[in-house]
C-alpha cells in the first residue's frame, strides 16, 4: 500500500547518496556531514575532559595523537554497520569503497586541525547546524538499520528459524538492527574512545539504554513489521474487514517502508535534541527567576534598614527636642520657687558665672546634635 508518493520516496532514500561532484570530488555530502558531527562531538568531549582535569588540579593531559583521534572517529561513525556486517558473517560494504574512509578522514581533518570548527561554532546558530547534522546522521542510521539489520537479516537466517509459521528471524532483524543504528556510541562507550586513555569498562548501556539505541530499535520495528509478510497476515486476521494492504509483500512497499524510517529515525533524534534545548532554557530561566528573587530580598532588606535607621533618627530628634524643652522649662520653674518662696527664711543662691556658661553650652551642643540629626534624616 503506497503511502508516500513514488518520487518523494525515492528523493528521501537516494538523499544521503549525493556527492559533491560526480568526478572532481566524489564524496558523500551526508558522509560529510555524519563525519563533521562524530567529530565535533568527539573535540568537545576531548576538550572537557581536559578542562576537568585543570579544575580537579590532575597533571595535564596532553594532546590526543592525529592516529588514535582518527581511529576512535572512525570506529563512532563505522561502528554499527562493521558489528552487524561481522555478526551476518559478511564483510563490511565500506571496504570495498575508496570514498567511505577518506569521506569521514576528510571531516575530521577539517574539524581537528583546521578553523571550520569555530567557524561553525561562532557563525551557525546551534539550532541550525544540529538539525542539519541530526538529519545527516539519522538518515545514514536509517538506511544501515533497512539495509543491513533488518534485510541481512532475512537474507541470512531465513532458512534457519524452527518455529512453526515464523519464518523471519524477528530476534535477528531487531537486535542487528538496533547495533547497526547505534554500535558507534556503544564501542565508545565500551572502550572509552572519547578519552585521553582507551580502557574496558563496563558500558552504561548494561545498565541504561541509551536513546540512539531506543530510537535505532523502534526504527529497526518499525521497517520490519511495515514489510514483513506474516505481519501483514496477523492485521488481515484481526482486521478481517479492512482493505487495502495489498496482496502481496507487507504493510508497505519497500521504498516506502526505508523512505518511513528515515522520517521516524530522524523525528526520534531531532525530538531528544529539542527537549534537551527545552530543559536547558527552563534551568536558565529558573535561574534566572531564583537570582531576581535574591536581589529582590537583598533590596527589601536594605530598605528594612533604611526605615529602622530613619526611625532611629526620628526618636532621637524627639528625644533631643524633650531634652530642650525640658531644659527651657528649669528657669522658669526655679523663678515660680523663688515667688513662691519669698516668705520663707531660705533662699537659693544665684548661680555663678561658671553654671551659666556651662548651661548655654550644653544648649548649643544639643542644637548642633539636632541639626546634623536632621540634616542625616
Amino acid at each position: 500500500m503506497p503511502v508516500l508518493n513514488a518520487q518523494w520516496a525515492s528523493t528521501l532514500v537516494e538523499l544521503p547518496t549525493l556527492t559533491f561532484h560526480h568526478a572532481l570530488l566524489p564524496l558523500s555530502i551526508f558522509s560529510a556531514l555524519h563525519g563533521i558531527r562524530v567529530s565535533m562531538a568527539y573535540r568537545q568531549a576531548i576538550e572537557q575532559a581536559s578542562a576537568q582535569s585543570r579544575k580537579d588540579g590532575s597533571p595535564k593531559l596532553d594532546r590526543v595523537p592525529w592516529g588514535q583521534a582518527l581511529l576512535s572517529v572512525l570506529a563512532m561513525s563505522l561502528g554499527g554497520g562493521f558489528s552487524a556486517s561481522i555478526l551476518l558473517g559478511m564483510p563490511p560494504s565500506w571496504l570495498g569503497s575508496n570514498v567511505v574512509v577518506p569521506t569521514y578522514a576528510l571531516s575530521f581533518f577539517l574539524i581537528q586541525y583546521t578553523a571550520l570548527y569555530d567557524i561553525l561554532q561562532q557563525l551557525v546558530p546551534p539550532a541550525v547546524l544540529d538539525s542539519i547534522l541530526i538529519t545527516a546522521d539519522g538518515s545514514l542510521r536509517a538506511l544501515s538499520i533497512a539495509k543491513l539489520g533488518v534485510d541481512g537479516s532475512r537474507m541470512r537466517f531465513a532458512a534457519d528459524s524452527h518455529i512453526p509459521g515464523v519464518s523471519e528471524p524477528w530476534f535477528a532483524m531487531l537486535l542487528l538492527g538496533m547495533i547497526a543504528g547505534s554500535g558507534g556510541g556503544m564501542w565508545a562507550d565500551f572502550l572509552r574512545l572519547k578519552t585521553h586513555h582507551w580502557t574496558i569498562q563496563t558500558p552504561t548501556w548494561t545498565h541504561t539504554a541509551t536513546w540512539d539505541m531506543k530510537a535505532a530499535l523502534l526504527s529497526a520495528f518499525f521497517y520490519a513489521s511495515s514489510t514483513s509478510p506474516q505481519f501483514l497476515s496477523l492485521l488481515r486476521s484481526v482486521y478481517p474487514a479492512e482493505q487495502g494492504y495489498g496482496d502481496k509483500g507487507g504493510l508497505l512497499e519497500i521504498q516506502d517502508a526505508k523512505a518511513m524510517t528515515v522520517l521516524v529515525m530522524c523525528t526520534l533524534l531531532l525530538g531528544k535534541r529539542a527537549e534537551e534545548t527545552v530543559y536547558q532554557l527552563t534551568s536558565s530561566l529558573q535561574s534566572f527567576a531564583t537570582a531576581h528573587q535574591k536581589q529582590d530580598h537583598v533590596l527589601v532588606e536594605k530598605d528594612n534598614d533604611a526605615s529602622l535607621y530613619q526611625s532611629r533618627l526620628r526618636r532621637r530628634i524627639t528625644k533631643d527636642e524633650d531634652e530642650d524643652e525640658d531644659t527651657e522649662d528649669e528657669p522658669k520653674k526655679s523663678t515660680r520657687g523663688r515667688k513662691k518662696g519669698t516668705t520663707k527664711k531660705e533662699v537659693s543662691p544665684p548661680l555663678s558665672p561658671t553654671s551659666t556658661s556651662s548651661t548655654t553650652e550644653a544648649v548649643t551642643r544639643s542644637t548642633r546634635i539636632r541639626k546634623s540629626t536632621r540634616q542625616e534624616l
